[in-house]
């Protein structure tokens, strides 16, 4: 990992809202599947239902590190996922007007053989959970690749980084109550990213769906929840192009539970349809993920994320993803 650019793009989220106010602790966990064949094309991250007040921006910085292991081969595709990829992304949202937010995602990814492999190994050994064969490999090696009937189709071997495919959103609130919010996100990905390297498509991908937030239980219960759901079209790229899908439908879950007024815990379901006509399941197979960590209110300005992510459909997801995030609130 790049370490300067990672400390810059911290520093960069930070520095563009210094005015701002707390947010709220139960938003979802602004993150998604890291697998590297996944996240190069527009994925959306979850989001809360409420969209930013006119003529105000909200902030915030997100960075995962995600663990990847797996390999497998099936009907001539043979596919190694080993490394871990780290990534930062800036995310601003302003309130155009009543019913309309804008929004713009900038991410900066890096690929690497990483350090976490032994981490890793020894979760796996504590909790008695499958390792899927990583005690016979080199610890800490990156190798991406993915070759069909002999033909290699994608290989990144050696670390890099740089700027991913930055998004634009637009959000329309739809309806909007105390306790209940309903609203229309869309995103359209760019493509700034380099393929060579899995750091974007070189595709231009659409996606649109329904956000939903109800914070009616947290009067008795302390609870709420989010849903989404959504489609995301994506264009002819330079990432496996022949076996790429042009439709993927996902959808999200997110419970909180106020502990404190200044804590949330929270649990969050991510699932996708395959992104890849494939006969290997790291493609070809539907994925689900699960997100489990809470909020933390940082003073008057800021809410701190901590997360950890699990594929529950296994090696449909990255192994494991850790995530953190900087929010703050309309300024």
């Amino acid at each position: 990992m790049n370490f300067p650019h990672a400390v810059l793009w911290s520093l960069l989220g930070l520095l563009v809202c210094p005015f701002a106010q707390a947010d709220a602790l139960n938003a979802p966990f602004a993150t998604s599947n890291q697998s590297p064949f996944v996240q190069v094309y527009g994925l959306p991250a979850a989001q809360s239902a409420e969209l930013t007040a006119i003529g105000k921006f909200t902030t915030g910085f997100q960075f995962d590190v995600a663990n990847n292991f797996t390999l497998n081969n099936k009907g001539g595709e043979d596919i190694s996922i080993d490394g871990e990829t780290y990534r930062a992304n800036l995310r601003i949202r302003y309130g155009l007007s009543e019913k309309i937010e804008l929004g713009i995602d900038i991410p900066y990814l890096s690929h690497s053989g990483g350090s976490l492999d032994r981490f890793i190994e020894n979760w796996h050994d504590f909790w008695q959970l499958p390792d899927g064969g990583r005690p016979d490999y080199p610890r800490d090696q990156l190798d991406f690749s993915y070759r069909n009937n002999g033909q290699s189709l994608a290989a990144v071997t050696e670390s890099g980084g740089g700027i991913g495919d930055v998004s634009l959103g637009l959000g329309y609130q739809l309806s909007a109550t105390e306790k209940r919010q309903w609203a229309l996100r869309t995103s359209l990905k760019l493509p700034t990213g380099d393929a060579g390297q899995l750091l974007g498509s070189e595709s231009t991908d659409v996606a649109a769906g329904i956000n939903y937030t109800d914070i009616s239980l947290m009067q008795d219960y302390n609870l709420t929840w989010h849903a989404s759901g959504g489609l995301m079209w994506m264009g002819s790229g330079q990432v496996l192009d022949e076996q790429r899908k042009d439709w993927v439908a996902y959808g999200s879950l997110t419970l909180g539970w106020l502990a404190t007024q200044n804590v949330c815990l929270k649990l969050q379901l991510d699932v996708h349809t395959a992104f890849y006509d494939s006969a290997l399941k790291e493609l070809g197979k539907n994925s689900a993920q699960l997100v489990l960590g809470g909020a933390v209110r940082l003073g008057k300005k800021w809410v701190l994320d901590l997360a950890v992510g699990e594929d529950i459909v296994v090696d449909t997801a990255s192994d494991v993803v850790f995530h953190i995030g900087i929010k703050g609130g309309e300024w």
